[in-house]
């Protein structure tokens, strides 16, 4: 279920203060609405679990036993402002119970509810940087103009490993590419990790340079939208679902904070690691030293450019 059907589906409870369905078909009572209090909520309807949960200041949880013995599990927004966060909550509990089987609504819940709970305690701190923002943008923008066209979209999306400083950010066959976002006018780059180059294997450093701009411009890039642009080529539930738990690993949530951001594509330049590149190796430092990062002038590497 998309944030425009959730959001759709409340603003319809909204005057009533009344819940709807989200799916005759979802194997789970889930109803999103407006409690009595007019509080945004999610509710699951299920049998009785002994379950141990927890609210935060953002959102109070309840469990009620209805008249007919049933239970109702419900989540409250305290705080309109954290509408995105919540919204985002709200399509994970859907879209991750699809499948659910064997296992107790409420329970299940319960265990999701414990992946977002420091989320809500601390919203503020769980936006992405600028940096984090523009990096995952670049990213994304290399899935889309290299990698789908190259090796498909399945396989571009489980090379997609780059979470992790120990791996390069695209791991496929018997290659890989380190993607570094970076400005027009940059004139290094910066290796935050040995590991991000160290390979037995050939592999390329893509830069991939964006620049700050305004809504004014030609194809303004911005990641909500660039985040709906890759969403479109998947064919099926499976690529959607690989591709949001990318995202989740990469911490990321529609949230309007990030529509702040504007950017323009001025280029994506490869550069061809191999052993005459100028690196760090693992291999190369004594046991002694446990990490290195460093920069690479631009300009030093043009012999290792790919046309």
């Amino acid at each position: 279920m998309t944030i425009d059907e959730i959001k759709e589906k409340f603003y319809e409870c909204k005057n009533s203060l009344s819940y709807k369905r989200i799916n005759p078909d979802h194997p789970m009572n889930i109803y999103i609405g407006y409690n009595e209090k007019g509080n945004q909520s999610l509710a699951i309807i299920s049998t009785k679990c002994n379950v141990d949960y927890e609210s935060t200041k953002l959102i109070n949880v309840e469990l009620k036993v209805r008249n007919d013995g049933d239970y109702v599990l419900s989540f409250n927004l305290l705080d309109d402002s954290f509408s995105d966060i919540f919204y985002q909550f709200v399509s994970d509990i859907i879209d991750k119970s699809y499948n659910l089987k064997d296992y107790s609504p409420i329970a299940f819940v319960i265990e999701r509810w414990k992946k977002w709970i420091n989320m809500f305690k601390n919203p503020r701190n769980v936006f992405l940087s600028e940096n984090e923002v523009r990096g995952l943008l670049g990213e994304l923008i290399y899935l889309e103009k290299y990698m789908f066209n190259k090796y498909g979209i399945d396989k571009s999306l489980e090379s997609w490993i780059g979470s992790s400083l120990s791996h390069k950010d695209f791991e496929i066959n018997d290659t890989w590419y380190e993607l570094k976002t970076i400005r027009e006018n940059a004139l290094t780059v910066t290796i935050s990790s040995m590991e991000q180059l160290d390979s037995n294997e050939k592999g390329e450093l893509v830069l991939v340079k964006l620049e700050p701009s305004n809504e004014s411009i030609n194809e303004p890039i911005k990641l909500n939208d660039y985040i709906q642009r890759i969403e479109s080529y998947f064919l099926n539930d499976h690529q959607l679902n690989v591709f949001k738990e990318k995202l989740d690993e990469r911490k990321y949530f529609y949230t309007l904070e990030y529509d702040k951001y504007v950017y323009s594509i001025k280029s994506i330049d490869h550069y061809e690691v191999n052993e005459e590149f100028p690196r760090f190796k693992v291999s190369d430092l004594p046991n002694s030293i446990a990490r290195v990062s460093y920069d690479l002038y631009i300009k030093e590497i043009e012999n290792f450019k790919i046309n």
